[in-house]
């Protein structure tokens, strides 16, 4: 029965996302009109592609790349994924959630502010990120370790009979296999630090 074992690997496996939502025109009506300046922590807030919410604009397994993420919002477009992710903008931002012991930082691409399409890409790249043994204890219980391990077993069967299984199952347990299949992207609340965010899942 698969799942007894697991498997660490030290090669990191991701791969370059592709365009998000590509073939949306128009501009995003979901940017927040806020400022650049004279903003501050207190009324920081995520861009609206990415704040948390019930029912989030974007539908994101965040174990599969961002070109798997889909909507159906109807007014959602491509060039949303290039405005700033959070506001007030952020060169560099951290994410962080309860569910690991590590938090995510996220460096914009175009050297000003870190972008709805960073953000995503970077969580993604992140996650992707091979666990080591020593980060596998630290779970701290058999419990935990085994419902990791399931996540592990969990992700590479489910691509079973199709292409880019052997691959899975050979890259061993990852972070994302932390959140013990916890991967639908919820989105980002701010913190009360304007640079660190909290990401929410379900």
């Amino acid at each position: 029965m698969p799942g007894k074992h697991v498997r660490f690997s030290t090669e990191n496996t991701f791969h370059s996302p592709a365009p998000l939502l590509s073939s949306l025109p128009g501009p995003t009506p979901y940017a927040p009109r806020r400022s650049y300046t004279h903003s501050s922590a207190a009324n920081a807030r995520a861009h609206n592609l990415v704040a948390f919410a019930d029912s989030p604009l974007l539908s994101f397994d965040i174990s599969l790349p961002p070109s798997a993420i889909t909507t159906h919002f109807h007014g959602v477009s491509s060039t949303g994924f290039q405005e700033p992710a959070v506001y007030p903008p952020q060169s560099t931002i951290s994410i962080v959630t309860q569910h690991l012991p590590w938090s995510i930082t996220v460096a914009a691409s175009n050297g000003r502010y870190v972008t709805v399409a960073d953000t995503l890409n970077a969580l993604h790249r992140s996650l992707r990120t091979n666990v080591t043994v020593e980060e596998y204890n630290t779970l701290g219980s058999h419990k935990l370790r085994r419902r990791a391990t399931e996540a592990y077993t969990h992700r590479y069967m489910r691509l079973q009979g199709h292409r880019g299984y052997t691959e899975e199952k050979r890259g061993g347990l990852k972070r994302v296999d932390f959140l013990m299949g916890c991967t639908k992207f919820r989105g980002l609340s701010a913190t009360g630090a304007a640079d660190v965010w909290r990401l929410h899942i379900s």
